[in-house]
């Protein structure tokens, strides 16, 4: 049953490409040519997929197992990263090039001439050789990034650090590292469930509070303050991480209640080319 309904649902699916047009390279070219002839008929495709499919995604969730009994596929990410972005735009060049992706070239196959089974071979050479790049691209550069920069003497930042920096910073007397960085920014093995695995097995407390560029909310600030004042509390250090140290600088200067004034905070930051004169009025209000 399970392979008779995946070839009636791909039968569906392709009939719908080859009566919607989705197959005609030069329908689907001046669909996407939105500054020059522009055919916008293919808009209520678009949205005869996506409705139905939103529809389906909130019948999905309240399910564990298909009809047929087998499993659903988990909710998308909604996580935006580099990746996502460039495959879009690198996707979106190609479609618009060749006026055919990967459903509607499979759907043609049998009208498409030489054209499509060349875009079908470039497509397969492409999906195998993705993944071995993505690898390399993610690969973390050799060497540590580590540079333990004080801010004060209780509080330090630095760009991305690896595992193996947890111990050296437990010798300097830090007692809680805050990961300023959104997983999305960075490969598997230097993400926050890894870090933070190695820094429990060292006795250090280790605190998720992901900062997006320019994302200084009340959430990340308040979680930065009381991360400082629990290791302050205990006769600790802190030290902030991110790529390049600027995001975990930004958050101590805007959550650090009393204490250095607002020039001195932007002065502080500047010794290590952060500019945080930006806030400055933002950093006036804690400052005091």
């Amino acid at each position: 049953m399970r392979y008779l309904a995946g070839l009636f649902a791909g039968a569906v699916f392709g009939i719908g490409l080859l009566v919607s047009g989705m197959t005609d390279t030069l329908k689907v070219q001046g669909w996407l040519d939105v500054f020059g002839q522009w055919d916008a008929t293919l808009a209520f495709v678009m949205g005869g997929a996506i409705l139905p499919m939103a529809l389906a995604w909130r019948i999905a969730a309240r399910r564990r197992t298909s009809a047929l009994g087998f499993a659903l596929p988990g909710p998308p990410r909604r996580e935006i990263g580099p990746g996502l972005v460039w495959g879009s735009v690198l996707f979106g060049m190609g479609w618009a090039l060749a006026g055919l992706c990967p459903g509607p070239a499979l759907a043609s196959l049998g009208f498409g001439g030489p054209g499509g089974l060349v875009f079908l071979a470039a497509m397969a050479a492409g999906m195998v050789l993705a993944r071995p790049l993505k690898a390399r691209i993610d690969a973390p550069r050799q060497g540590s990034q580590m540079d333990i920069r004080p801010l004060t003497p209780a509080y330090a930042v630095s760009p991305q650090i690896e595992p193996e920096d947890l111990a050296a910073l437990k010798a300097e007397g830090f007692t809680t590292i805050i990961d300023n960085r959104p997983d999305g920014e960075i490969p598997p093995e230097l993400s926050a469930e890894v870090m933070g695995a190695a820094a429990a097995a060292l006795g250090l407390e280790f605190v998720v509070n992901p900062i997006r560029p320019g994302d200084f909310s009340a959430t990340v600030l308040s979680t930065q303050a009381e991360a400082m004042a629990r290791a302050s509390a205990a006769g600790g250090k802190t030290f902030a991480y991110c790529a390049s140290g600027n995001r975990s600088s930004c958050a101590w200067a805007l959550s650090l209640e009393g204490g250095p004034d607002t020039d001195a905070r932007i002065a502080t930051a500047a010794r290590y080319g952060y500019n945080l004169e930006p806030l400055r009025e933002r950093i006036a209000v804690k400052a005091g």
